[in-house]
């Protein structure tokens, strides 16, 4: 069991780390045409993009944080979590360190420094938002079925089991679903303050283009949550079916 999890670490910290080095590439293209006309096109790749991975990642590494939880308990699934987390400095140190060297003045060691604390606090945002979504599972479940099936909170909090996407009311893909509207019902309210500071902030003097941008990221949103779920899902199902292949092969070589 502890070399399933120490490999599903290191996968994971090595597919995570790829994704946000893929975005912040995207974001320093965009970052060195940004005088020139393409670059308002890789700008706009770039936000939609980090938007997306910002998204999607949450729920997935909640998931698969509840099933280390579920297996090995709290401390390993807090060092699993942890562990893959900090793969997003590979995007926020060299971002932020651009960032405030050339927008903000800051000279190399100032840069890198400040560059490194907001990196750290990045990642503790994610190892946080992680917690928050299992604890807001837990807690509904508790919530919902504690005066009328209490004998159903024990199978609603077992360790997940296999199941189709479409059921996600079903006791393993229940908990994702809780996860991908955590990360909706934040991003949804970062999204509309947002919009109404604009909108107080330039009242009547924005273009359909921005307007349109609006109703692109809200639109974007709904789609980020269905996306979230089902992808979660099939990794959840995917680890589990490799985890039984494992244990066959183990019964059959000990047969």
């Amino acid at each position: 069991m502890k070399y399933k999890t120490k490999r599903l670490t290191t996968r994971a910290f090595l597919i995570y780390t790829a994704i946000n080095v893929i975005a912040y590439v995207f974001a320093h293209i965009a970052y060195l045409y940004a005088n020139e006309a393409s670059g308002e096109v890789y700008e706009y790749f770039s936000y939609y993009l980090s938007k997306s991975l910002e998204f999607i990642a949450p729920p997935i590494l909640a998931t698969l944080t509840y099933l280390v939880f579920k297996q090995d308990g709290v401390k390993r699934a807090i060092a699993f979590s942890a562990s893959v987390s900090s793969a997003r400095v590979f995007y926020s140190l060299p971002y932020y360190y651009i960032i405030f060297i050339y927008n903000y003045g800051y000279d190399s060691v100032e840069s890198l420094a400040i560059s490194a604390f907001a990196s750290i606090l990045v990642v503790l945002a994610t190892i946080i938002g992680s917690v928050i979504c299992i604890a807001t599972y837990v807690f509904a479940v508790k919530l919902i079925y504690r005066k009328k099936d209490a004998d159903k909170i024990a199978p609603m909090l077992a360790m997940p089991t296999r199941e189709r996407p479409l059921d996600f009311l079903s006791c393993s893909n229940f908990p994702i679903l809780i996860f991908a509207l955590c990360r909706f019902t934040f991003s949804f309210i970062t999204e509309l303050i947002d919009t109404v500071t604009f909108l107080i902030e330039y009242r009547s003097d924005y273009t359909p283009t921005e307007i349109i941008t609006i109703l692109v990221s809200f639109l974007l949103l709904f789609i980020l949550l269905v996306l979230s779920y089902f992808i979660a899902v099939s990794v959840k199902n995917a680890l589990l079916k490799s985890d039984d292949k494992i244990k066959e092969n183990e019964k059959t070589g000990s047969a």
